[in-house]
């Protein structure tokens, strides 16, 4: 099982196998204060191995600062990838998942968006946020 894609947007969806991105893959974020909040979309694509389509896997999302400590929030998902009439036998099956929320920056660094299957880490996306004064 591998992420093919992991994504933070200003907001996502996921309807009927497609994502749909708004505002995405950024990586710099720029506020006149914090601690700082901001809604954010995170956008995953799974591919899942042909022998373990038909299983339940769990997905879970949390944030991290620069030091490694996670941060909220902590999103879960329970996901299955069932063999469809017609699949390739062999091929990998991808699954599309979407949320949107609040996420809560307590100071200018490092952070970074991470997604694990079964407690694996598959994918990180990091982003840095940037202290910038207000336009007038």
């Amino acid at each position: 099982m591998q992420i093919h894609a992991l994504l933070l947007a200003d907001s996502a969806q996921a309807v009927d196998g497609k994502l749909y991105v708004l505002g995405g893959a950024w990586n710099m974020l720029r506020f006149p204060e914090f601690p700082a909040s901001l809604m954010v979309g995170i956008a995953v694509a799974v591919d899942v191995e042909w022998n373990e389509t038909n299983q339940r896997h769990h997905l879970e999302i949390h944030f991290e600062d620069a030091d490694g400590h996670a941060m909220d929030p902590r999103i879960g998902a329970d996901f299955e990838a069932g063999r469809p009439p017609g699949a390739i036998a062999g091929a990998d099956l991808r699954i599309v998942l979407a949320v949107n929320g609040p996420v809560a920056i307590p100071s200018p660094g490092q952070y970074a968006a991470v997604a694990s299957v079964g407690g694996v880490e598959l994918a990180r996306s990091r982003f840095q946020a940037i202290q910038s004064p207000r336009a007038n």
